[in-house]
C-alpha cells in the first residue's frame, strides 16, 4: 500500500462514523485506537503544563484574535479568517494574520507570504491555505511560521500591526490572546468522539473552555445539537455563541480572469474532485445547487496535484462525458502543474455568512477591538 493510499484509510477512519459509535471493523481501526491514546495523554499533558505554568506563554505588544477549532480541518478557517480580518481592517485598524503554513517549508523559518499587494511565495513555501488567503486578503500583511510569537514580532516591526490574527491558533498555546474564537462544524462539533488518528479531535472536549467566544459553522435550520449542546453548555456557559453558514459565492473559470453565475451549475453534467477535509461537504455543495455529479474522485486533505493525477481525473471525467470538471479554491491551488485544455475547470469558491447573527457578531468584535 502506497502513502497515500495509507493517508486515504487513515481519513476516511477518521471522518467515518458516529459519536456514539464504539464497535470497531478492523484490526487497522485498532491501530489507530491506540495511537489515537498515546496522542490523547501528549495533548492533556501539554495542556496540563502550560496550566501549571511550566511552560510560559508569551505577549506581544498588541491585540491578538486567533481563530481555530478543536478537531482537524473542516470547519471553515480560512474563510473565517478571512472575513474577521477583512472586518477588523474595516473599523481602520493595521491588520496582520499569521498562519503556521503547514504543508509549506516555509513555516520552520518563517516569512512574509504577502505584503496585501504582492504574493511572495507559491503553496510549496507557504501552504495551500495561506496561498488562498494572499489570494484574498487586500492590504492586508500575511505571514506564516511555526513560531508565531516571533513572526508576530516582524509583523510589528515591518507594519505597525495594531491587531494579529491567528490563523488556525486555538493549539498554539505558547502566544497569549485577547480572542479565542473557536468554530464548531454544526454537523460534527467533535467528529466521531475519539482523537487523532482514530477520530478528528486535537485536544480534550472540556478544552473549549478557553474560548471566547464559540462559533458554530455550517449551520441550518436542521441542525441538531442536542446531544452536544449539554457538553457545550457544560463548559461555555454565558459566553457567546453565534451561528454562521458556508455560502456558495463565486464560480470561477480556470485559467480565466471570469465568472460564471452559480446558478448556471443547475442541470449541467460535471465531474468533481476535491482534497479537503471533508471531501462530502463539496459533493453536498454540489447536489444543493443541482449540478448533475456524474463522477466524484476524492483525494486526502492537502493533496498537491501532480500530472498524472490531472490525467486521472480528465480521463475519467471525458469517459463519462460531462460538461465540466469542477473543483474548490483550495484544490485549485493545489495544482502543481498546467491543467489539460480538454474539458473546462469551474472552481467553486465559498464564504461565510453569518445570516441572521450578523448584526450580533460584528458589533460583538466592533467592541473588543474598540476596548483598552
Amino acid at each position: 500500500m502506497g502513502f497515500s493510499a495509507i493517508r486515504n484509510s487513515i481519513q476516511r477512519v477518521m471522518t467515518q462514523g458516529d459519536i456514539a459509535a464504539s464497535a470497531f471493523s478492523s484490526p487497522f481501526e485498532w491501530v489507530l485506537y491506540a495511537c489515537s491514546k498515546v496522542y490523547q495523554l501528549a495533548a492533556r499533558f501539554r495542556i496540563h503544563l502550560y496550566e501549571k505554568g511550566i511552560l510560559e506563554q508569551k505577549n506581544l505588544p498588541c491585540k491578538v484574535v486567533s481563530i481555530g477549532n478543536i478537531t482537524v480541518g473542516g470547519t471553515g478557517k480560512t474563510p473565517m479568517v478571512e472575513y474577521v480580518a477583512n472586518l477588523l481592517k474595516g473599523l481602520g485598524l493595521k491588520v496582520a494574520v499569521i498562519s503556521r503554513g503547514y504543508g509549506g517549508y516555509a513555516q520552520r523559518s518563517g516569512g512574509i507570504a504577502s505584503n496585501g499587494k504582492t504574493t511572495f511565495m507559491g503553496p510549496g513555501a507557504s501552504g495551500d491555505e495561506p496561498q488562498l488567503l494572499a489570494s484574498k486578503l487586500k492590504g492586508i500583511p500575511l505571514f506564516v511560521g511555526k513560531d508565531r510569537y516571533q513572526v508576530g514580532r516582524r509583523a510589528i516591526s515591518r507594519f505597525g500591526t495594531s491587531v494579529l490574527v491567528l490563523d488556525d491558533g486555538f493549539q498554539h498555546l505558547p502566544l497569549k490572546r485577547d480572542l479565542d474564537l473557536l468554530l464548531l462544524d454544526s454537523t460534527r462539533p467533535f467528529g466521531n468522539g475519539y482523537y487523532v488518528p482514530r477520530g478528528t479531535l486535537r485536544e480534550p472536549v472540556e478544552q473549549i473552555k478557553r474560548a471566547t467566544t464559540l462559533v458554530l459553522t455550517r449551520w441550518t435550520e436542521e441542525s441538531n445539537l442536542s446531544r452536544e449542546r449539554s457538553i457545550i453548555d457544560a463548559h461555555v456557559q454565558g459566553r457567546p455563541i453565534f451561528r454562521c453558514m458556508h455560502v456558495p459565492e463565486t464560480l470561477l473559470v480556470a485559467g480565466r480572469k471570469k465568472s460564471l453565475d452559480i446558478a448556471s451549475l443547475k442541470g449541467r453534467r460535471l465531474f468533481a474532485f476535491s482534497g479537503i477535509a471533508r471531501n462530502e461537504c463539496f459533493r453536498e455543495t454540489i447536489s444543493k445547487l443541482e449540478g448533475y455529479l456524474a463522477g466524484f474522485l476524492e483525494f486526502p486533505d492537502h493533496h498537491r496535484y501532480a500530472h498524472h493525477d490531472l490525467r486521472l481525473i480528465w480521463k475519467r471525467a471525458k469517459d463519462l462525458n460531462v460538461d465540466n470538471i469542477i473543483t474548490t479554491e483550495k484544490d485549485y491551488v493545489n495544482i502543481c502543474t498546467e491543467i489539460p485544455s480538454a474539458l473546462q475547470l469551474l472552481v467553486l469558491a465559498i464564504s461565510i455568512s453569518f445570516g441572521d447573527d450578523t448584526e450580533a457578531f460584528e458589533g460583538y468584535i466592533k467592541r473588543w477591538a474598540s476596548s483598552p
